[in-house]
């Protein structure tokens, strides 16, 4: 037999972080990639110490509920950041399963990965796609008044009584402002295309994570300015409409963090494959939307009628629903929220457009 040392040996040599938890939070075992995120001063006193006693206050309240949800469900999986003991903030894609041991006592698995790198990649992707869409905007803004130019002139020229232009000439100028007006054409769709992304409803296989990573973008200064945190398992690759799904998907988290009612809202996504379908669910910390504004949130741009003054549903799950359809799918708001696990919104896509 190689002995618990052995495996221990094997524990302690992967860049996954592994640790077992009891079902009060306590850590039970933590491998040495696990005690890193702490000072060499406090790696002593990791083991038995519960997540509450390790970590702030706001982190230890989101990661004690993903326990609770674990030793409820039997598993549970977040993309999740941390700070470790240096203040660098780590990215991590953790899986908690529970088990049983031979003595009947249930613990709580752990492996986390930290996927920082692929995330910064994912970040700087999405950096750089948003700056060539800008760029080409720019650029074909900047091209259209010249061209328009040349349009004109070539025509003052045809139209001078003074000037005798030959045949060959004539021919000449005609050819000229012909490929101007292309050129023009040409860049007018490339106007378009850099305001949605691309012309028509294009589907195609997208990787969701990359699609998340630029509404994280796109809604940081609303993120910070609200205190809010978006919480993501790993999302898959699913043949969607990119542009469509984005403006839904980030319409989604940004109501759900103007309108939770609490003060540092976290929205948290959850995806689970049911037959021929995705079911994305949109959960927050805040106590749901009421029975009897729901009709309210299913209308475009609608305010809210209790005489506040602020902001109202923005693009409006109306148009969102429209957006689930055309992906052969529904959006819909659960019948009540009991726990904080429960999602707000529920958008389910069909999973057959892979087939298109």
């Amino acid at each position: 037999m190689l002995g618990e040392g052995f495996v221990h040996a094997v524990l302690d040599s992967t860049d996954s972080l592994i640790f077992v938890k009891d079902r009060e939070s306590r850590v039970v075992y933590a491998n040495d990639a696990f005690l890193a995120l702490y000072s060499p001063e406090e790696r002593k006193h990791v083991i038995g110490a519960t997540t509450a006693e390790n970590f702030a206050e706001d982190e230890a309240t989101l990661f004690l509920e993903e326990d609770r949800k674990a030793f409820a469900s039997g598993q549970s999986e977040i993309v999740e950041e941390i700070t470790d003991w240096e203040g660098e903030t780590r990215i991590l894609s953790t899986r908690k399963t529970v088990y049983t041991t031979e003595g009947g006592e249930e613990l709580l698995l752990a492996i986390a990965k930290d996927i920082t790198a692929l995330k910064n990649r994912e970040h700087a992707l999405t950096r750089a796609n948003r700056q060539l869409r800008e760029y080409a905007h720019s650029v074909a803004h900047d091209l259209r008044s010249p061209i328009a130019a040349i349009i004109s002139g070539v025509s003052i020229i045809e139209r001078d009584k003074n000037s005798s232009l030959s045949e060959r000439a004539t021919l000449v100028s005609k050819a000229v402002k012909e490929s101007a007006h292309g050129l023009a054409n040409h860049l007018t769709a490339m106007l378009e295309a850099a305001k949605s992304d691309q012309l028509g409803l294009t589907f195609k296989r997208t990787d969701l994570n990359l699609v998340l990573e630029e509404v994280r973008f796109n809604l940081s200064a609303l993120l910070i300015s609200h205190g809010a945190k978006i919480l993501s398992p790993r999302l898959p690759v699913v043949v969607v409409e990119p542009t469509l799904f984005r403006q839904m998907m980030q319409s989604l988290i940004e109501n759900a963090v103007r309108h939770a009612g609490v003060e540092k809202p976290v929205v948290k996504l959850t995806v689970r494959r049911d037959g021929g379908e995705y079911e994305f669910g949109f959960c927050d910390n805040g106590p749901g939307i009421p029975k009897e504004k729901r009709h309210l949130a299913m209308k475009p741009f609608s305010k809210p009628e209790d005489g506040h003054v602020g902001e109202g549903y923005g693009l409006g799950l109306m148009q969102c629903q429209r957006i689930a359809q055309l992906h052969e799918g529904f959006l819909e708001i659960p019948e009540e929220k009991t726990a904080a696990d429960d999602p707000t919104i529920v958008a389910r896509i069909s999973a057959e457009l892979q087939a298109r």
